[in-house]
């Protein structure tokens, strides 16, 4: 079936006492026929990936749920590359019972070391992911870990390339639009309003169990931007100062615990604080890039 984007999946790494975890094959009318991964269950709507891992773990797989966490997110394609997947991996432990399954679910399982899955014909992704998610020779876990000063100074780097992408537009050429409708000035206030959409949402998500990531409505953002006076190139440069700052006091302030908290989030299920602040500065750099497009896209068209 079609889709505009990613679809969601939870997966769950079911870890005995021993350390060996539970591996499946999937079946024919799925998208990964025939390959191994860890069990994995769709994603609706109308439920949050911890949804869809307990309903698996308990209809699927026939087990109590035990404690569960949140592990890393990994992307993969179907088979014929028709689809793209997005799996919010959980590893899962003390459950009740012992794994059972019917063929319309799993053609066949294994537990195996996860360092050392064998010659199962794994996803492709899934045996990349499996080098780098847990050490050969144990079989234990790599967490992923989020350092507060290597996320500061990505974000000050990232920061300095907008600004620097924004002073090499001449000045003549700042507020002219392009053919999508925005100008070099409107792409420099955009970036300062979603670093602060994103400060916000950590913090509002972060301040109480069960909230869920809203997203960025860039639509609405641009509605309301038109309807504010326009402002000059100081006002801009000084307001986007102001919201780094306030990000790195932010960010300053949060513990490693707070940045390895996992939040939900409607589109890929399950992202950490951390994800978040690196999603900052991707998307500076990304508009950065933008901005030198815009560039040399106006300084080339007829009139410059």
């Amino acid at each position: 079936m079609a889709n505009s984007g990613p679809l969601l999946l939870s997966g769950a790494m079911m870890v005995r006492d021993d350390g060996l975890v539970l591996l499946v094959q999937h079946p024919a009318a799925s998208p990964f026929a025939g390959k191994w991964s860890m069990p994995l269950t769709g994603v609706p709507d109308h439920e949050t990936a911890e949804d869809a891992l307990e309903r698996m773990l308990r209809g699927a797989l026939h087990v109590e749920p035990g404690a569960y966490d949140f592990l890393d997110t990994i992307y993969v394609n179907a088979l014929n590359g028709s689809e793209r997947f997005i799996v919010n991996a959980f590893t899962c432990i003390d459950w009740n019972g012992e794994p059972r399954f019917g063929a319309e679910a799993f053609a066949d399982a294994a537990w195996v070391s996860p360092g050392a899955p064998g010659n199962l014909d794994l996803l492709t992704e899934v045996r990349e992911w499996l080098k780098t998610a847990y050490e050969d020779e144990t079989g234990a876990l790599i967490p992923r870990e989020y350092d507060r000063e290597t996320l500061l100074a990505d974000l000050a780097s990232a920061r300095g390339d907008v600004i620097a992408a924004f002073d090499a537009v001449p000045a003549h050429l700042r507020t002219r639009a392009d053919t999508s409708g925005w100008s070099p000035i409107d792409v420099f206030a955009h970036v300062a309003d979603v670093e602060a959409y994103y400060r916000s949402e950590i913090r509002r998500c972060l301040s109480g169990a069960g909230q869920r990531w809203r997203l960025f409505n860039e639509a609405q953002w641009d509605d309301t931007y038109r309807l504010r006076p326009a402002e000059d190139e100081r006002v801009l440069r000084e307001r986007f100062s102001a919201v780094s700052g306030e990000t790195r006091a932010y960010l300053g302030a949060l513990g490693a615990e707070m940045l390895a908290v996992y939040l939900d989030h409607p589109e890929r299920g399950v992202v950490q604080v951390g994800d978040r602040i690196e999603k900052i500065a991707e998307h500076h750099r990304d508009h950065a890039n933008q901005i030198r497009q815009m560039t040399q896209a106006l300084a080339a068209a007829p009139g410059a």
